[in-house]
Order: structure tokens, then sequence, then C-alpha cells
């Protein structure tokens, strides 16, 4: 009887040994999965800005599937961002992408940049 007990302990050890190890995997992958997300989506923000306030010159050297492919890696992004972050996160992601669409404003999309990456660093535990 005590063998089995034992057997038992050892078993429920183990699963729960497991069971920790793949939260913490789990949390991993989404903290990653948050960043990226982010990172991209202020990357595809930052090529439209350059986009628009380039000189004749130099936006005549881009495709315009290049702007549409940036404007669709800030939407998918941002949907990310929808899926797997925090109401707060949300919402600063929400006027950020707003003032990504208003370029006169550089300032008001300064202060939603700033507004997002506090609240995403809040979410995810980074100073």
């Amino acid at each position: 009887m005590a063998g089995i007990i034992g057997a038992l302990l050892g078993f429920s050890g183990a699963l729960l040994g497991a069971w920790i190890k793949s939260q913490g995997e789990q949390r991993r992958w989404l903290r990653d999965q948050k960043l990226a997300s982010a990172a991209e989506m202020v990357s595809a923000r930052t090529n439209i800005y350059e986009f628009r306030s380039g000189s004749k010159n130099w936006t005549e050297s881009f495709e315009p599937s290049e702007l549409r492919e940036w404007q669709s890696q800030l939407q998918r992004r941002r949907a990310a961002i929808h899926l797997l972050c925090t109401r707060d996160t949300r919402d600063h992601a929400d006027g950020f992408v707003k003032w990504c669409w208003r370029a006169k404003d550089e300032d008001e999309t300064i202060r939603a940049l700033r507004a997002f990456t506090a609240s995403l660093r809040k979410e995810i535990g980074s100073k």
C-alpha cells in the first residue's frame, strides 16, 4: 500500500511539474506574440509616415503596393493586439492607429505611441 501511495504522489508531482512548465511556456509565447505584434505595428506606422512625409523623388521610388502592404501590416498587427491584449492596451493601440492615419499631427501620434507602449509594458511586466 505504501508503494502505491508513493507512486501516486510521484506521478502527481510529475503531472504538476509538467503543468507548471507548460503554463510558463504559454505565458512566454503570449508575451512574445504581443511584443512582435506591437513592434510590427510601430514599424509599419513608421514606414507609412516616412512615405507620406518624404520628398516627391523619395515617394516616387516606392510602389503603391508597398504602402498598401504597410497599411495591411498595421491593421493585421492591430488585430493581433485586439486578440491577445487587455482592454486598456487595445484602446491605446486604437488611439495610436487613429493618429497614424492623421499624419499631420506628429505630437499627438507620439503621445499615442507612448501611451500604447506604456500600457503594453505594464501588461507584459516590463519596466
